[in-house]
């Protein structure tokens, strides 16, 4: 009797216990880009802020004509993955033929500059590498 008492016990356990739902690495769909008037991320506050997708698509960015160029920067730590590059083109159809700058982690302020022949303003911008 002591015996099957035991021995459904033990069944009863082994069908209750549940395995702990297994932890997932935060999925991030998009990286937020700052875009500064200026050639520096300095001149003042942040114009615009463009959420730029991680699936590796061209994001267009309408230019934003406030001085001779802009510059951007992503400034919220932990929002660019490691392995993830986010490239900014003065194409808005992220042409490679066009100039661009990648940024490689938070913090790196990029610019084409006010000397480029063909277009000084960010038009577009898009990740590569491990985003997700």
């Amino acid at each position: 009797m002591q015996t099957k008492a035991i021995i459904a016990s033990l069944i009863l356990a082994a069908t209750s216990i549940h395995a702990a739902p297994a932890l997932e690495a935060r999925q991030v769909t998009s990286v937020p880009l700052n875009i500064y008037e200026g050639a520096g991320c300095n001149s003042g506050p942040v114009i615009s802020t463009t959420n730029v997708p991680t699936d590796g698509s061209c994001f267009p960015v309408s230019p934003i004509i406030s001085g001779n160029t802009d510059s951007a920067r992503i400034d919220l730590a932990g929002s660019l993955p490691r392995g993830c590059t986010l490239t900014l083109f003065n194409t808005p159809n992220c042409n490679p033929s066009g100039n661009n700058v990648p940024i490689t982690g938070t913090g790196q302020c990029r610019t084409f500059g006010t000397g480029n022949p063909i277009s000084n303003f960010i038009q577009g911008a898009r990740t590569s590498g491990t985003c997700t």
